[in-house]
């Protein structure tokens, strides 16, 4: 992104945080949500970033353990503000670390979603892993700000490490597939239900937890969501929106940041404010449970 557009959308995104913000707040109909937040890899030279964005969410928002989370959706637990609950998508290296020297000093919980299939190509040579994480995360085109040769998958190890951490770990497929475009039952009972089956075999802990891959409504259909409601019961997608009480816990939205970004546009995506965009994929996303 140039300098350019940096500033432009930096500038945009602090009139878009204050102007949301002040609406909020003056909003009768507010009666607080939870948005999950979506990271991925974090980099070496994000995290100073990524600490100061959380500390920074931390006191706006409150950031929910991921079992306060369920708890607020089951309706067994009460809030009357916006929060967020953090969630690592993919299994890189870097959120484990990222786990250690920053999220357990400041005390915060996360959702870990891992594809087992890389978690699997850790022991295998560079070469394997790097073209895992271009066919499957990128779909062949390394963006030009990704630098390869710093991404490296965690270990089961690393996972087990987590949890006994306190942090939570769910399924996020075998191979990081688009699910819409797979039309073989066997294929998407591989991806969906075995992948969650092998995190409980490494790690002997229960898998409720899974998240599709990419997220978009695009990437969800209801053959691949029919799959996993047998297995999981908890469904998270990556299409924006608010959960509250009564949101269906298959069709959990969440609310991707981009450390690229200025941290006032974040804080702003952060309470939502773009998720009015995605009423109609929640609309959508609702239909194939209903």
């Amino acid at each position: 992104m140039s300098t350019f557009k940096k500033i432009i959308k930096s500038l945009l995104g602090y009139i878009a945080f204050v102007f949301f913000k002040i609406n909020n707040s003056r909003s009768s109909n507010n009666k607080g949500g939870v948005f999950p937040l979506i990271l991925h890899d974090v980099p070496t030279d994000q995290t100073v970033y990524l600490k100061e964005l959380l500390i920074q969410l931390k006191k706006e928002n409150n950031i929910l353990d991921p079992k306060d989370f369920i708890s607020v959706i089951k309706g067994k637990l009460n809030i009357n503000h916006t929060h967020g609950v953090l969630t690592f998508d993919d299994g890189f290296y870097s959120n484990y670390t990222f786990a250690k020297e920053v999220l357990n000093p400041l005390g915060i919980k996360a959702i870990f979603f891992v594809v087992t299939e890389f978690i699997d190509s850790h022991r295998k040579n560079r070469s394997v892993q790097e073209e895992f994480i271009k066919k499957n995360y990128f779909l062949g085109k390394l963006p030009s700000d990704i630098n390869i040769n710093q991404i490296q998958p965690m270990s089961w190890e690393n996972l087990s490490e987590l949890v006994s951490m306190g942090h939570t770990i769910g399924s996020h497929t075998k191979s990081h597939l688009r699910l819409s475009e797979i039309d073989k039952e066997n294929l998407l009972k591989e991806e969906i239900i075995d992948s969650g089956n092998r995190i409980e075999e490494m790690l002997k802990i229960k898998v409720e937890h899974f998240a599709f891959p990419f997220g978009d409504i695009k990437s969800i259909n209801k053959g691949a969501l029919d799959i996993a409601r047998t297995r999981y019961n908890y469904i998270f997608s990556g299409v924006r929106g608010r959960n509250i009480f009564g949101t269906d816990p298959l069709t959990i939205r969440r609310e991707s940041l981009n450390p690229g970004d200025s941290y006032s546009y974040n804080r702003f995506i952060a309470a939502g404010g773009l998720s009015f965009y995605y009423w109609r994929d929640r609309r959508r996303l609702d239909a194939m449970v209903s």
